[in-house]
């Protein structure tokens, strides 16, 4: 027996599980940021009477999650570790370009395989597309079936607040995405397999609503299903940017084009006005929480996942949702960590060439040198930093 050999250090056994990063993820998200959101406060009650209700509720209730993103910003950078999540978030045009040192991400793998990043307007665009599809779809079956009845009320000088109104949506929506979908998706998918990050994304996103207006088991469970569908797409998309843009789209569409409640939460303005004596609560609609309260919603959302997942198994991607960060990046040709400054070729890559010839990067390193860069001083100094 080697007498020589280290004996594992106590840091490298306590690698983070999967209860630890959602402590972590929430206890960020819930409670430092609410630091955030006191001051916030303050700030809203010292306009509140230099503004009309309609702009103090976006701002309030929309433009307020700012202190979200900012809170994830600074757990990106304070921690050495959770670094490499925030470049994930980030336009990056062409192919990829890895530097010494990088810890190469599952996006990584995408931008190597397609020759660009998928992160920008384009993706934002089909999102947005997406967002306003689905929630009109759900809408239009509370119309045909009687349960609301909508009332156009809308004046040109009103388009400035709506546009705005759009920009704050898009900041709380954002900041769900890159906190769900964004950094504790990152973090799962380092040590567990993809399906792991979109289950525990899904129920956690569906919980962090149980304290909205009007929640209950069939609009709790259709918004865990909206979790769900959002992570897969954003795995099969190979860009965050596209959640934002659906989730914005959702929000936006029945919150200020059509006045219905967002999760419970209604309004103050919008292009359409919900007839007050005309709302009902039956199987498509909600009449406080809206039309996330309904089949159609679970129906909608449902649809998304099962034709991403349906997607995958064509092209072969389904496999996918078995592999850790490392398994992925290794199926197309990367490996987890950089040892020196070697731009990648841009050009698409042929996995089956890869696999069948020493890759053409040399600075990547191996299995072993990637296991052994999470271990001994390395490990001890990541998460003394943590």
């Amino acid at each position: 027996m080697d007498t020589n050999m280290e004996k594992p250090r106590l840091l490298d056994r306590l690698r983070p599980n999967l209860i630890w990063i959602i402590f972590v993820t929430l206890g960020w998200y819930m409670f430092i940021a609410a630091f955030g959101h006191l001051a916030w406060e303050s700030l809203m009650e010292s306009i509140k009477g230099s503004v009309s209700p309609a702009m103090f509720f976006t701002l309030d209730l929309y433009a307020a999650t700012i202190v979200d993103i900012i809170t994830l910003f600074v757990l990106c950078w304070l921690f050495v570790k959770n670094r490499y999540i925030w470049k994930s978030f980030l336009i990056k045009r062409g192919g990829p370009d890895y530097a010494a040192g990088d810890i190469l991400t599952e996006d990584d793998a995408y931008a190597d395989l397609y020759g660009r990043r998928r992160n920008g307007l384009k993706m934002l665009g089909w999102g947005l597309l997406l967002g306003f599809l689905t929630n009109f779809f759900c809408i239009a079956c509370a119309l045909l079936h009687g349960d609301i009845k909508l009332y156009f009320d809308c004046a040109a000088s009103q388009i400035p607040y709506f546009l705005f109104s759009l920009f704050c949506v898009c900041i709380q929506s954002s900041a769900e995405e890159l906190w769900c979908r964004g950094f504790m998706y990152e973090r799962l998918h380092e040590r567990y397999p993809l399906w792991v990050a979109v289950a525990v994304n899904g129920v956690l996103f569906g919980l962090l609503h149980i304290f909205n207006p009007g929640a209950d088991v069939i609009p709790i469970v259709g918004i865990i299903i909206t979790g769900l569908s959002y992570s897969l797409l954003r795995w099969y998309s190979g860009s965050i940017w596209i959640a934002m843009g659906i989730h914005t789209g959702w929000n936006f569409t029945q919150n200020y084009l059509f006045g219905l409640p967002n999760s419970g939460l209604v309004s103050e303005a919008s292009v359409f006005h919900l007839g007050a004596a005309n709302g009902t609560t039956t199987w498509v609609y909600d009449w406080v929480f809206g039309v996330e309260g309904g089949i159609p919603a679970l129906f909608i959302d449902g649809l998304l996942g099962v034709t991403i997942i349906y997607l995958a198994c064509k092209n072969g991607r389904i496999k996918e949702l078995g592999m850790n960060r490392v398994k992925t990046l290794e199926a197309h040709g990367l490996k987890m960590r950089v040892t020196e400054t070697a731009p990648v070729d841009p050009a698409p890559v042929d996995v089956a060439a890869v696999e069948a010839e020493e890759p053409a990067v040399s600075a990547v390193v191996t299995d072993a040198e990637a296991a052994n860069a999470y271990t001994a001083d390395a490990a001890e100094e990541e998460y003394t930093e943590e």
